[in-house]
This record gives structure tokens, C-alpha cells and sequence, in this order.
């Protein structure tokens, strides 16, 4: 699969350059903070999105899902080319039901529509 040009695929691309193509760990930390920071969403939300989307070993598919969770959150996803699967659509009903009452009502709306309609 190839790279999203999100923001979260360009940190990926850039961390990997600075901290060298083998440092898995320091691009994974740094990286894990970016997607917290780029998260529009409740602190907490977006440490647990994090914890769940970034996981190790982080290889491309899995920073294009995480783009993609990004991209759904701030209402720019399209479907096409989606490699989330039903675990991932499990995930975002639990984490946008937990936290629905702390987040932006638009983005509840459009995160529910998706889940109902591709989830």
C-alpha cells in the first residue's frame, strides 16, 4: 500500500530520515506524540487512539491507517483505498461513544455516519 500524503505520513517519512531507518523506536515515540498532537479530539482520546492505531512493529500500512483515523476525525476521509478493517471500526464506536460528550457534536455525527456505513 502506498504512503497518504496526511500529515501523519509525512512526520513518518521525516522522523524515519532524521532519526535513521533503523531507530523503529525513536520514530515511534515521536511519531505517536505527532498523531496525539494532529488529534482533534480529547487528550485521552487521542493517547488511547494512538496506543491502538501505532502499533509495533509500525510499518506503512500501519501509519496509513492512522492517517486515515486523522482524516476521519477532521471530516476529510474518503473510502477509497481504506485499509481499515472491522476491528478498527469497533475501536472508533467504543472510543467516540466513551468520549462523545467532551467532543465536537459535527465530529461525533460524521464519525458515527462512517462507522455505521462502512464499519
Amino acid at each position: 500500500m502506498s504512503f497518504m500524503n496526511g500529515d501523519l505520513s509525512r512526520a513518518y517519512k521525516r522522523l524515519r530520515k532524521k532519526n535513521g531507518w533503523d531507530n523503529s523506536g525513536a520514530t515511534a515515540v515521536e511519531l505517536r506524540e505527532t498523531m496525539i498532537r494532529l488529534s482533534p479530539v480529547p487528550l485521552g482520546m487521542a493517547e488511547e487512539m494512538a496506543d491502538f492505531y501505532l502499533n509495533d512493529p509500525m510499518d506503512a500500512d500501519t501509519v496509513y491507517k492512522s492517517d486515515e483515523i486523522l482524516e476521519l476525525l477532521s471530516g476529510t476521509w474518503a473510502p477509497e483505498n481504506s485499509l481499515l478493517e472491522s476491528d478498527d471500526w469497533d475501536f472508533l464506536k467504543e472510543q467516540v461513544n466513551a468520549w462523545a460528550l467532551e467532543m465536537d457534536m459535527d465530529v461525533v455525527t460524521d464519525v458515527m455516519k462512517a462507522v455505521v456505513s462502512y464499519g
